[in-house]
């Protein structure tokens, strides 16, 4: 995995990217060079002209991002992908065309702009189609040798040929004693001589600790494996980096206090993280008040009571403050005072509710929260009180993602469909923990670009 402030990328994911952005830059080129051929123009180059053509892809790549081409199941799946490089290409075409009728003195024509957009999304389709399904990922990874044989390899295993994108190629699992042995071809740590002899042999990168049983009688060759230049990394390390959360089960404080990590940001970071809050919730909240006053009317027509609603939610530090969403469930939804989760097809949401709850435009009002400072932009998802004091008791480090400010969006939210009972918290919490381990401005920037493909293709909204 490649480490960019902090966050980790997969090395075929940004390969890809990389190959998009030089694929778009370069068709604008061609597309240039084909017009004014056609006109039988001089082709003229100068620094506007290329601030004209980088302009392209800088554009398209984000919002190729945002909508998620670069999603495991976009990888995966040409059909996805095509679906998201048509709503990428759209939006940057919108985009590209404001941008170059207020700024007229970068000289790309309409027509250029057009040639090139169908030139370089033709030409990106292709190359993701043929990666798909000729090349081999397995150059872009690191050999890595497992150390046990039980449930967690088997796991990583299986998780290592669905995700060929991750570029984790496991060479060797290695079966140590006293432990299950449920992969299969897996070697015996007895019938290996000198274990670090054998991991150079076999061109290990990477030595993945699956079980903790047994790995006693290997530290001498860990160490050596080690100072000869070979990563050894535990099951927890190697899923915060692959799959972009932290295990709750091997968790302990310890890992916590002296890990490299949850520092909670620079003073300067904090306060280019306020900054970004204000700007994009300023910026959202101009775009998006005809829909909300169209929202609002809705409601107010169609169902008894206010339009807004205040609910309790636990912020940084564990402070309370009142959250504010456009009401989505009928006005006594809760009429006997106990606070419960949302259910899938929950009878209490109003017909307009459910519209609003699938579209995410009864959380806008939020941003209202966000400019009072009550919330940030990105963030762990707020809870109730009676929640919270019923997650804080059965599950631990829960208490720790209340260190930021919560968000309206959040590494947990794009990552993990809508949580709404204790294993969903549970699971939601491994994302935090990432979250509030790794961050940084890149990574919330990287979150609402990705908070896009959440708005188009909704899952698990209730």
């Amino acid at each position: 995995m490649v480490r960019i402030f902090r966050h980790y990328v997969s090395p075929v994911k940004l390969t890809l990217a990389v190959m998009d952005f030089m694929v778009f830059l370069g068709a604008v080129f061609l597309a240039e060079w084909l017009r004014y051929s056609y006109l039988d123009l001089h082709l003229s180059s100068n620094a506007q002209s290329m601030v004209a053509k980088v302009l392209v892809p800088v554009i398209i790549l984000p919002i190729l991002l945002g909508v998620g081409g670069y999603q495991s199941d976009a990888l995966r799946d040409t059909r996805v992908f095509f679906v998201r490089l048509g709503a990428a290409v759209f939006g940057a075409a919108i985009i590209l065309s404001a941008a170059l009728f207020m700024l007229p003195t970068l000289p790309l024509w309409r027509s250029i702009l057009v040639l090139t957009i169908v030139l370089g999304a033709s030409v990106v389709f292709l190359v993701h189609w043929l990666m798909l399904h000729f090349a081999d990922y397995r150059f872009l990874g690191r050999n890595v040798i497992v150390l046990g044989a039980g449930e967690n390899a088997q796991e990583l295993v299986d998780y290592a040929a669905r995700a060929p994108e991750a570029g984790l190629n496991i060479v060797k699992v290695v079966a140590l004693p006293g432990g299950k042995n449920l992969v299969e071809g897996a070697v015996q740590l007895g019938d290996i001589p000198i274990f670090d002899k054998y991991a150079h042999e076999s061109q290990a990168e990477m030595i993945l600790i699956a079980e903790d049983l047994g790995i006693e009688l290997l530290i001498e060759e860990l160490i050596a494996c080690k100072l000869s230049g070979i990563e050894v990394k535990d099951r927890l390390s190697f899923y915060e980096q692959v799959r972009g959360y932290v295990d709750l089960s091997s968790v302990k404080a310890e890992w916590i206090i002296f890990s490299d990590g949850f520092k909670g940001g620079s003073g300067f970071e904090r306060l280019a993280k306020r900054l970004l809050d204000i700007t994009v919730s300023s910026v959202l909240l101009i775009a998006a008040l005809p829909i909300m006053i169209f929202a609002g009317i809705a409601i107010k027509t169609t169902s008894r009571g206010s339009v807004f609603y205040r609910q309790e939610r636990v912020g940084r530090y564990g402070k309370s403050f009142k959250l504010l969403k456009f009401r989505s469930m009928k006005e006594d939804a809760e009429a006997e005072g106990q606070a419960e989760w949302a259910q899938e097809n929950d009878p209490r949401i109003t017909l307009v509710g459910t519209f609003l709850r699938r579209t995410r435009i009864d959380e806008l009002p939020q941003v209202v929260n966000v400019l009072r400072g009550h919330m940030s932009f990105v963030g762990p998802r707020p809870e109730r009180p009676f929640f919270v004091d019923q997650l804080q008791k059965d599950v631990p480090f829960y208490r720790e993602r209340h260190c930021l400010k919560p968000g309206i969006t959040g590494w947990a939210q794009i990552q993990y469909p809508y949580g709404a009972s204790f294993e969903d918290s549970k699971r939601k919490l491994e994302y935090d923990l990432y979250y509030i381990k790794n961050y940084s401005i890149f990574l919330d920037l990287l979150i609402i670009l990705q908070t896009v493909r959440v708005l188009l293709f909704p899952i698990g909204v209730r």
